[in-house]
């Protein structure tokens, strides 16, 4: 086993997940290659094939699909300090 095969998170050597769209348009296309967003892909397309669309899966175990814009969030978890992260553990030790 080479050390390229033991730290890329797919066998196939595709790491990659793009997103892209126009400015202003309505749809987007991506491109997955990590299990977990190829599975929630897989179930938009099932349950609300109106708005995603699965294009092709690819050989090297991609998947690629049309998705509405409104769709794509950018999420940045909360930075909290230790006394918030405390805080937090006492009230859900609580429950």
């Amino acid at each position: 086993m080479t050390v390229g095969e033991i730290l890329l998170p797919e066998i196939t050597g595709n790491v990659k997940n793009v997103i892209e769209f126009v400015k202003d348009s309505e749809r987007a296309a991506v491109a997955f290659c990590q299990g977990r967003y190829k599975s929630r892909i897989k179930k938009l397309a099932a349950e609300r094939p109106e708005e995603c669309e699965i294009v092709a899966e690819n050989q090297d175990g991609s998947l690629c699909a049309h998705i509405p814009v409104a769709w794509i969030k950018i999420n940045p978890t909360k930075q909290l300090s230790e006394e918030q992260r405390r805080e937090i553990a006492e009230r859900f030790k609580q429950k």
